[in-house]
């Protein structure tokens, strides 16, 4: 995304200077910069600012999506310090870096563009309408990131967003809504196009979701966080749960697969839902994968040590909490096993029935299996996937098993010879988004899955016969 320095400048300096007017703090007022105490007073101010922004030139809005850019790349570090001390999940320096690529490559209203088509009959021109206020409803692993994507390809539809954050990341959720509202204003644009209420509850996703001024619903998490924004009885999009697996054969680049797989599954500690979660390799490359695994910071368990960060990890089932999204030398130390410095997490053997095989870790824990050939791989593969839908990644220099892959895990994403976030243009020729729909089917989304088809047509006042 190019942006204008000199207007990236003027922004920045106007939010700084508003930032400072504050006295430097976050305080929740009602109407404050977006933050209300009252989900009804939210909506109706969103809805307000729907109209005001819809009524701006389609110049003026794409200066409001490039203040978001520019205040989103300003703030990345402020941000990312505030989610890591509230959260207490991933690595500052990743949550950096998710700031900045949520402001730099989210699609913006280049995403939209038209459609004529003609005939002697006349023309009909297609165009992206906007549906009006969307409630989104955020997770706790990419708070930040979240609202300034959402903010970019919500408004350079037209929209406006009512975000409910993660009671576990309420606060930096809020304040990257206030200073990214703040620069909204100093674009030029309306007051309270985003805006969320000063606490988070179940009471007020369910409010907000059912509000008869909200058009649209978007929600990212588990099970029951898609189940809810289903039930609300608007149109939903939802990115769900996901375990995305990982085949290497014989053909692979065996050096690069085993640097791509780590950079993909321990970036930010694993909590992306796109993260490499389970290894399915061929048995004659094992051995060189993980050796060259261990150079790029993975520690080796061995099976005693294997059991004991299972034990540590996972109870009755279920991952224990306390552990997704902690460093991985945090995580050893903890099973008391001292790893060496630069240990970025830990790889272990195991068989297919392990829990962690079936479970999104959500931390640098990776499980390899030993497969007898690529088609074991698939089907293991497919079978790990549980039918999610959402991500597959293989390394293999077969273009054949390439496809047969792809055709056979039917996911959102796959991902051939590359880390898993080059589907998101990161080191790929991808669209960004922080929200792949995979329940609902709108997969990558942007600009346009946040809009609907408008048709003109004009019958036989424009024609060439």
């Amino acid at each position: 995304m190019q942006v204008d320095e000199e207007r990236i400048a003027i922004i920045v300096e106007e939010v700084v200077r508003q930032l400072r007017e504050a006295n430097g703090t976050s305080a929740v007022a009602k109407g404050q910069n977006g933050i209300f105490t009252d989900v009804d007073e939210a909506a109706r101010a969103a809805a307000t600012a729907q109209k005001q922004l819809m009524a701006m030139s389609l110049h003026d809005r794409r200066k409001i999506i490039d203040a978001i850019r520019a205040t989103g790349v300003a703030n990345a570090q402020h941000f990312a310090g505030l989610t890591v001390d509230e959260t207490g999940l991933g690595r500052y320096e990743h949550k950096v870096q998710k700031n900045i690529n949520a402001a730099r490559l989210s699609p913006g209203m280049e995403d939209l563009g038209q459609e004529v088509q003609g005939d002697d009959h006349g023309i009909t021109i297609t165009r992206r309408a906007p549906y009006g206020l969307i409630v989104s409803i955020t997770p706790t692993t990419h708070p930040t990131p979240f609202v300034i994507n959402h903010a970019i390809i919500m408004l350079a539809g037209g929209n406006t967003v009512f975000f409910c954050p993660h009671p576990r990341a309420q606060h930096c959720s809020r304040e990257a809504i206030q200073v990214l509202n703040r620069a909204i204003v100093a674009a030029g644009g309306p007051a309270n196009c985003l805006v969320a209420v000063n606490e988070a509850t179940l009471d007020v996703v369910n409010a907000a979701c059912r509000h008869p001024l909200v058009a649209m619903v978007t929600a990212a998490g588990g099970p029951g966080v898609v189940k809810a924004a289903l039930s609300c009885g608007k149109k939903a999009v939802a990115a769900g749960a996901a375990n995305p697996p990982v085949v290497v054969d014989e053909t692979a680049d065996i050096a690069q697969a085993a640097k791509d797989i780590l950079r993909g599954s321990w970036f930010d500690n694993n909590v992306l839902c796109i993260g490499e979660k389970t290894v399915f390799a061929v048995g004659s490359v094992v051995a060189q994968l993980t050796r060259e695994m261990q150079k790029h910071g993975a520690y080796l368990l061995t099976a005693t040590e294997a059991e004991r960060v299972t034990q540590l990890i996972i109870k009755d089932g279920h991952i224990v909490g306390d552990w997704v999204g902690k460093d991985g030398a945090v995580i050893l130390k903890a099973a008391g096993i001292n790893s060496p410095p630069g240990t970025e997490g830990a790889i272990m053997a195991v068989a297919y029935d392990h829990p962690l095989v079936k479970i999104e870790q959500m931390m640098p824990v990776l499980p390899i299996v030993t497969v007898d050939d690529f088609s074991q791989g698939l089907r293991l593969a497919l079978e790990c996937e549980q039918d999610f839908g959402h991500t597959a990644i293989i390394h293999s220099r077969d273009v054949e098993r390439i496809s047969l892959f792809t055709r056979t895990m039917q996911t959102t994403i796959v991902v051939a010879n590359g880390p898993s976030f080059a589907s998101l243009g990161i080191e790929g020729a991808a669209n960004f988004a922080h929200t792949i729909a995979s329940p609902t089917g709108e997969g990558i989304c942007g600009p346009r899955t946040f809009t609907r088809q408008q048709n003109l047509t004009m019958a036989g006042g424009l024609t060439f016969a």
